[in-house]
């Protein structure tokens, strides 16, 4: 864009109809919102001439960068096609496509069961449907919603409570606030919410290299009867699988997913694992869920976002098992449908372009290349402490395990800091390199 293109009040004009998200809006008097014309790779072209880094992903969902070109190719192919279609009664083969290669990934099958060559129809593994909708609030609430219909039509209609861990953050619908713990954005909506038992005292470890970072038996006993007081009436438990982004980057122990999930099974309690910021290789695999070990602490229900389309479209996705989807499959009469809709409920342009991020995670190896830069460290450290380790449970080996990244973001070569000052964007008002607001959204 010249300069003679350029409204040279833009600014002033944003500010008199856009309400910017998670904004004091008075701080941009002091700290003007960057007008962006351009994007490309990790880097955002301001109007002004100058080039900065994208730190923060765009809200860390730019997993493969900005314009890849094999994104928008499949965006504008579709888009001749056709844009968007109710799928409430219809498919189309990019739709179907799409969820067995999702099934296939989070199930943990390699690049050749979910890449551009892998062969139709739905392979073996612990989840069996993917419902979509649109954004991560809504994939988090739509879990919390089936694990409550769940409960209630196999015969356990008084487990209408969840539990769901410190320093959480699930998004910011009236739902989600209440089942996240972070009070900055919770706290003026109290009353849209409901009570959850918050477990506390959480492994958290320093990463792979910490002498614990298989081990959670210390804090469990805690954590189990917090969990043990509510036994009767959880309907499931929500949690960030090892990394609580917004929570400050903090890490706990994957073993909490295996204690998690052996607990649960023994109680008919249901797993909801939020995976839209740790999922979609953040972490070295395509769900966080698998640092656990392969199938050891896998949940009922995971959330995908963000990295799901790259960043280019708002798409999500909650993957579920064939056991839940069972108890929802009766005669329409009964009353046992799941009638949950998004209007845009498997958009076809989102879709297609998540077809292709998950060609380019396949064709670029990028989960190999995430893990490439440690091959020369050596694996995470068995429990040390044998004696009280997770009954029946032996570790896995560390051979198989995957570990964190260099960076936080598959594809990207930052992340911004989570740590706010109290504006907006204040955070990067007086740095050398300008970086973009540092903030969570869904």
């Amino acid at each position: 864009m010249s300069a003679s293109q350029r409204t040279p009040d833009l600014v002033g004009r944003d500010l008199d109809v856009f309400w910017h998200p998670c904004s004091q809006m008075r701080d941009y008097r002091d700290f003007p919102p960057l007008e962006v014309v351009g994007a490309r790779g990790a880097r955002l072209r301001l109007a002004d001439g100058r080039e900065i880094h994208d730190a923060i992903s765009s809200w860390w969902c730019k997993a493969l960068g900005h314009g890849h070109p094999r994104l928008l190719a499949a965006l504008r192919a579709q888009a001749e096609a056709f844009e968007h279609v109710i799928t409430a009664n219809t498919t189309n083969a990019a739709l179907v496509r799409l969820c067995e290669r999702l099934l296939a990934a989070a199930n943990g099958l390699g690049p050749t069961a979910f890449g551009a060559g892998a062969p139709a129809g739905r392979r073996a593994g612990h989840f069996g449907k993917v419902f979509l909708a649109d954004n991560g609030s809504t994939a988090v609430e739509i879990a919390l919603k089936m694990a409550l219909q769940a409960q209630a039509q196999r015969g356990a209609p008084a487990r209408t409570r969840f539990a769901a861990l410190e320093n959480a953050y699930h998004g910011e619908t009236a739902a989600t606030l209440s089942v996240g713990d972070l009070s900055l954005y919770g706290a003026p909506y109290q009353a849209l919410g409901f009570p959850v038992t918050r477990l506390r005292g959480l492994p958290y470890r320093r990463g792979p290299h910490d002498p614990a970072w298989l081990d959670a038996c210390r804090e469990w006993p805690a954590i189990e009867a917090a969990l043990d007081a509510e036994a009767d009436a959880l309907a499931a438990i929500v949690y960030e699988p090892v990394l609580q982004a917004a929570g400050a980057m903090r890490l706990f122990s994957p073993d909490l997913l295996r204690r998690l999930r052996a607990w649960a099974d023994a109680r008919g309690v249901y797993l909801v694992a939020d995976e839209i910021a740790a999922g979609m290789g953040r972490l070295g695999a395509m769900l966080a869920s698998h640092l656990a070990g392969p199938g050891a602490a896998l949940p009922d229900f995971a959330a995908l976002s963000k990295g799901l389309t790259g960043g280019v479209l708002p798409l999500s996705a909650v993957l579920t098992t064939d056991a839940v989807y069972r108890l929802f499959d009766a005669d329409y009469f009964e009353g046992r449908a799941f009638l949950h809709s998004n209007t845009y409920t498997g958009n076809a342009l989102g879709v297609a372009v998540a077809n292709a991020v998950l060609d380019v995670f396949a064709a670029d190896d990028i989960l190999g290349r995430v893990f490439a830069p440690r091959s020369n460290r050596s694996p995470p450290p068995a429990p040390a402490s044998p004696t009280c380790a997770l009954a029946g449970w032996s570790p896995p080996s560390t051979s198989s395990l995957p570990t964190a990244p260099r960076s936080m973001c598959a594809g990207a070569p930052a992340t911004a800091s989570t740590r706010r000052p109290s504006g907006a964007a204040r955070c990067c008002a007086r740095s050398a390199t300008p970086c973009t607001s540092s903030r969570r959204s869904r």
